[in-house]
C-alpha cells in the first residue's frame, strides 16, 4: 500500500485550504462572481418565447445514467427550467433515455411545480416521458415530439452521441429556439449548427452554480478555479526549475529531493 509523500500532502492541504477559504468567504457574504454564460442566461428567454407562442417546452436529457456527474448537472438545469415553465403556466415535456434517471427526473419536475404552488398541474404521464435507451430510437422519438408538438423551444442537456444532429435538425428547420449543452466536445459542432446557443465544455458543469442562489455552490466553483491556478503555477514553476536546474544551489536541490520532486544530481 502506497502512502502520500510530502509533496502530495502539501498539495492536499493547499487544495483543502482553497475550498474552505472560498466557503468561509461566501458565508461572510463575499459571494464569488460568476461570469454570464450566454446559453444558460437565455433559458428564461426561451421559456418566455414558448409561453408567448402557447407552445410546449421540450427538455431532452442525455444518454448517461444516474451515476454520472453529467446527469446531475443536467438535472439541476431541468429543475430551473421546470420552475420557469410552472411559474408561467407553460406546457412542459421532459424526455428521458435511461431507466434509472426517469424517477429522479419525475421527482425533480414534481418538486419544481410544488415549489411554484401549482402541484395539481403536474401530470407525470404527460410531462416526463421515457422513450428508449437506444440512442437512435431516442433521437428520432425526440425529433418527432419536437416536430409534431410544434415546440416553442427545445433544450438538450447531457452527453449525446452522433444522433445529436438527428434530434436537433427538425427544430432548426422549423425555426424553434434551441439551446444545447454537452460536456463532450465531439458533439458540439452538430449543436452549433442547429442550436441558437451552445453551452461548451466546463460551462456545462458551471451551469448549476450559475443558476443556484446558494453561496456555497458558487464558492465551490470559485475554489475549483483557484485549484486550477495553483496547478498552472506549479507547472510554470516546474518548467523554470527544470530549465535552470544546473544553477541550483545545493540547499534547493536537497529540499526538492526531500519532497521527491527531483532525483540525485547526475
Amino acid at each position: 500500500m502506497q502512502h502520500a509523500d510530502a509533496l502530495v500532502a502539501i498539495l492536499m492541504l493547499a487544495f483543502a485550504a482553497a475550498v474552505l477559504g472560498c466557503l468561509w468567504r461566501a458565508k461572510r457574504g463575499r459571494v464569488p462572481y460568476v461570469r454570464q454564460i450566454p446559453g444558460i442566461a437565455s433559458l428564461e428567454e426561451a421559456v418566455g418565447r414558448a409561453t408567448e407562442l402557447g407552445r410546449p417546452v421540450v427538455f431532452a436529457l442525455g444518454h448517461s445514467g444516474l451515476q454520472a456527474i453529467e446527469t446531475h448537472a443536467a438535472l439541476s438545469i431541468l429543475a430551473y427550467v421546470a420552475r420557469l415553465a410552472a411559474r408561467l403556466r407553460t406546457p412542459f415535456v421532459t424526455l428521458v433515455s435511461q431507466q434509472d434517471v426517469y424517477p429522479v427526473a419525475e421527482e425533480t419536475v414534481r418538486q419544481a411545480y410544488t415549489a411554484e404552488g401549482v402541484p395539481d398541474q403536474f401530470r407525470a404521464e404527460e410531462q416526463v416521458r421515457y422513450l428508449s435507451n437506444h440512442t437512435v430510437v431516442y433521437a428520432m422519438g425526440a425529433a418527432r415530439i419536437i416536430e409534431e408538438s410544434r415546440a416553442g423551444c427545445a433544450l438538450f442537456f447531457g452527453p449525446f452521441d452522433f444522433t445529436s444532429l438527428l434530434m436537433a435538425e427538425p427544430g432548426a428547420r422549423l425555426g424553434v429556439m434551441q439551446i444545447a449543452g454537452d460536456p463532450s466536445l465531439f458533439q458540439i459542432p452538430f449543436f452549433v449548427c442547429t442550436c441558437d446557443y451552445t453551452v461548451i465544455g466546463e460551462e456545462y458543469y458551471a451551469a448549476g452554480a450559475y443558476l443556484s442562489t446558494d453561496p456555497a455552490a458558487r464558492a465551490t466553483l470559485a475554489s475549483q478555479d483557484l485549484i486550477k491556478a495553483i496547478f498552472a503555477g506549479l507547472v510554470g514553476a516546474g518548467t523554470l526549475l527544470y530549465q535552470f536546474h544546473a544553477a541550483w544551489p545545493p540547499w534547493l536541490h536537497e529540499f526538492l529531493r526531500a519532497l521527491k520532486i527531483v532525483g540525485p544530481r547526475p
